[in-house]
């Protein structure tokens, strides 16, 4: 009898019966949803607006990181409003705020890596890093060809309407990223849907990308160096 239980329970376990936790997600999930967990605790500073992000510069806490990603737009500002001048070197950006009439009021973090800026005499760091997450990754314009044939994504142009009209991908939705965050509810169909997102060089798509990861969208695609990159290769544009 003691011989026929012990088989009896070998032949549970093996069955996946035994102490198992029968909910427990297959390793492949698990392993996303880990990384989605660790993407949402990165901290980045300051907020996205109209496809911006708004970096508020507190002048009282010097030799502050301010963390952002490759590829934002940043919109400075002080904590008190005052008017002031931003220096970083390494991005050739020396910009006043309040700007100019007709004026940029931003500038692009084309690269990942450190930069270094000052405002007077105070000095700070800017640490641009890559953008990952478990629901997101990076194409070249011929890896890009060769997935939207294959698998016949969402095309999401967040270009501007003239950069639009002067060529895009085939079967291209646009929504430039300046409103995406408000109209973001247009896309809800295509959640579960791959989507395939492009700029001209890969920094809006990028941000644009983070706001459709944030929004749950499930796989979004990235054309790392955007649509100038796509021309060069020769590769199909409409007009």
């Amino acid at each position: 009898m003691k011989m026929l239980t012990m088989l009896m329970l070998a032949l549970l376990a093996a069955a996946g019966c035994g102490n198992k936790d029968r909910n427990a997600e297959p390793p492949a999930v698990a392993a996303a949803q880990e990384a989605d967990a660790r993407a949402s605790q990165e901290v980045v500073s300051g907020r996205v607006e109209d496809g911006l992000r708004v970096l508020t510069f507190d002048l009282d806490h010097p030799g502050a990181t301010y963390k952002v990603y490759r590829g934002d737009y940043i919109r400075p500002e002080l904590v008190d409003g005052a008017p002031f001048t931003i220096a970083i070197p390494a991005l050739d950006v020396t910009m006043t705020v309040p700007v100019p009439e007709g004026g940029k009021t931003y500038f692009k973090v084309p690269d990942a890596g450190v930069f270094p800026f000052t405002i007077g005499t105070f000095t700070g760091t800017l640490e641009a890093l890559e953008f990952a997450h478990a629901r997101y990754r990076e194409v070249s314009s011929q890896e890009a060809q060769g997935l939207i044939g294959a698998m016949h994504p969402f095309i999401l142009d967040v270009r501007t309407a003239g950069e639009y009209a002067g060529g895009h991908l085939e079967g291209a939705t646009l929504l430039p990223v300046q409103e995406l965050a408000r109209r973001i509810g247009e896309l809800d169909a295509h959640k579960t849907d791959p989507v395939f997102v492009y700029c001209a060089s890969g920094n809006r798509s990028t941000v644009a990308a983070k706001m459709l990861v944030d929004a749950g969208f499930e796989q979004v695609i990235n054309l790392r160096h955007g649509f100038h990159e796509w021309v060069r290769e020769g590769l199909p544009v409409v007009k």
